[in-house]
């Protein structure tokens, strides 16, 4: 096993703390442009609360952490949708292949907005019209031993049907680290228990003269494997450089249970001083077709509406 040294730790360390202490000066100003990033993507991710910085490894990595990435192995792609309300749904198409000591990924996530209500100058209405956001993000993510880091950008583009117009912005960019801390053996492999993540997303972005808020997310996560099952219990924070005046700080607790190889469980909560929401879900897995779903219950707040939501998704690796 190649072993990340020492000096490469330390300063990977250094940037993402420079990172978290530059923040606020990027924070945006009464701003939440773009909120549906904050919304993740993937049944598998969101069944557990979102609670995902220290676990994630698949094509999803594009959007919670790249570093997610340089745990790839196989070719994967995942797709996703859920309805957030308002007449809003979203989707999510991403993948990711090995590449060297790591994975590449590309990821295209958005929103449409159906039957919004259009009035002229006098305030007669003249029917409805669409809008659709989205963004791309192209990241990597590079393996050093029990050290992953990685990288991602990405570019938004709003899209109005009523007169055609695009607006397009730099979403900004991403940087991440997991790292595994404490390993338990199993059949003379090494399976890490422990692990810890840490994620700055839209660093520098701007879109039609404002800009998507930074996210910072940093997260645990603690497994009990045995052969074939186990259980993953996960925990993140997150804190959105935003002035709003409800709460921009979240913090997400999740569970995941797999009885087998095909079969997993999974519950979470996420809150914040105003808003706290339930998860929970399923997976199955068949020859490397996953197919995932999530439900989510919660009050109505800024991201979608009140209500239960049903997101589902599906990956295949091979």
């Amino acid at each position: 096993m190649i072993q990340m040294k020492p000096k490469l730790i330390l300063g990977s360390s250094l940037v993402l703390i420079a990172l978290m202490a530059f923040a606020p000066i990027c924070s945006a100003n009464s701003v939440d442009l773009a909120p549906y990033l904050r919304l993740g993507a993937g049944a598998q991710s969101i069944g557990v609360g979102g609670a995902v910085t220290a676990t994630v490894d698949d094509a999803t990595a594009t959007v919670w952490n790249p570093a997610g990435l340089a745990s790839v192995k196989n070719m994967t792609f995942t797709v996703s949708t859920f309805n957030m309300g308002f007449d809003a749904r979203q989707s999510f198409l991403g993948i990711a292949n090995s590449f060297g000591s790591g994975a590449i990924g590309l990821a295209i996530s958005g929103v449409t907005v159906d039957d919004i209500e259009y009035r002229d100058g006098n305030d007669i209405r003249r029917g409805t019209f669409r809008h659709n956001s989205n963004a791309v993000s192209l990241s990597y993510g590079h393996s050093f031993g029990n050290i992953g880091i990685g990288i991602g950008v990405g570019a938004l583009t709003d899209v109005y049907s009523l007169d055609a117009e695009r607006i397009n912005g730099f979403r900004g960019a991403d940087i991440g680290l997991i790292g595994q801390r404490v390993y338990t053996t199993d059949s003379g492999r090494e399976i890490p228990i422990f692990t810890y993540g840490l994620a700055v997303r839209n660093l520098g972005s701007s879109h039609n003269e404002s800009a998507v808020p930074m996210l910072v997310d940093a997260g645990v996560a603690f497994k009990l494997p045995r052969k074939g099952a186990g259980v993953t219990f996960s925990f993140d924070v997150e804190h959105e450089f935003v002035q709003l005046d409800e709460a921009t700080t979240a913090a997400s607790i999740g569970a995941e249970y797999k009885i087998s190889k095909r079969f997993a469980i999974r519950g979470g909560a996420m809150g914040t001083r105003d808003h706290q929401s339930l998860f929970a879900g399923f997976g199955v897995n068949v020859g490397g077709l996953q197919l995932d779903y999530a439900l989510q219950d919660a009050p109505a707040s800024r991201l979608h509406g009140s209500g239960t939501t049903h997101h589902v998704s599906m990956s295949y690796s091979y």
